[in-house]
């Protein structure tokens, strides 16, 4: 009884831990967290050492962020140069989440809005 018991405790925290982690929290969610962690008006080497101290594979954009790439409409382009991060993925069944980040940066490299995007893939 008490290896059913562990069992099933153990099983939940799992669970539990495996819910939380960023990938699979809401677009809004991770915006938010992020925003916390590298509000408006950070530099933009600021984020870009953030991104690279989480082990965050990073591209630099040379030129803003077009909404339409990440499917918000109406299209249009945000910013001067971005930061792309691809956060990690998740899966459900029988698809894989990718989630990517994109911090958005005006003509002085100061970040000005954070863009959170999933993308399914289905097998």
């Amino acid at each position: 009884m008490k290896f059913y018991a562990f069992l099933l405790l153990g099983s939940a925290l799992v669970f539990t831990l495996v819910s939380c982690s960023l990938p699979r929290r809401s677009e809004q969610s991770i915006r938010e967290r992020l925003l916390r962690e590298t509000p408006q008006g950070s530099t933009y080497s600021a984020v870009l050492n953030y991104a690279k101290k989480k082990s965050w594979p990073t591209t630099e954009q040379s030129t803003g962020l077009e909404t339409k790439n990440i499917g918000q409409f109406p299209a249009r382009v945000v910013g001067k140069r971005a930061i792309k991060a691809y956060l990690g993925h998740y899966r459900g069944l029988p698809w894989r989440i990718d989630v990517d980040c994109f911090w958005v940066f005006d003509e002085n490299d100061r970040l000005i809005d954070i863009f959170v995007s999933k993308e399914t893939d289905a097998l």
